[in-house]
């Protein structure tokens, strides 16, 4: 292999761990909405009994619950967390919105699971590494003909 093939190959890996690519499970299926080269935004679902498996996040991730479950787990490392939510906290929020902290490395040994009852689907928009950078001010004016 020469040297400018390695160096591709360098840069592929490279934009994949550090926010340019799209989120993946292992035991979960991911569908692409959307793609262009600002975010990926893909949607997941998680029926109950099911794990993510092990498996890494991008930097620059929100992710968006479209339906919850009464009780997800959460592990990384050899800490688990469980997050318990009543009917009642179902029907009054069924839904929320957070940005997604990373990266989180293989090396972190995380996943999720969804350890209740219902199915538990969310939107996850990735933005990719030089999407972040903000556009020039004069991008924003309206241009006039």
């Amino acid at each position: 292999m020469n040297h400018s093939m390695i160096v591709i190959l360098l840069l592929i890996i490279t934009s994949r761990a550090f926010g340019a690519g799209e989120q993946t499970y292992p035991n979960v299926p991911g569908e692409i909405l959307m793609e262009d080269d600002r975010v990926i935004v893909q949607k997941f679902v998680l029926e109950p009994g099911q794990w993510e498996g092990i498996h890494s996040h991008p930097e620059h991730q929100l992710v968006i619950t479209l339906k919850r479950s009464d009780e997800v787990t959460y592990r990384i490392g050899d800490k688990e967390t469980k997050f318990k939510f009543t009917e009642e906290d179902l029907r009054n929020k069924s839904h929320s919105v957070f940005w997604r902290p990373g990266p989180v490395h293989l090396s972190d040994q995380h996943e999720s699971g969804n350890t209740g009852s219902k199915t538990l689907e969310w939107i996850a928009i990735t933005f990719k590494r030089d999407s972040i950078a903000s556009d020039p001010v004069e991008s924003l004016v309206p241009q006039t003909r």
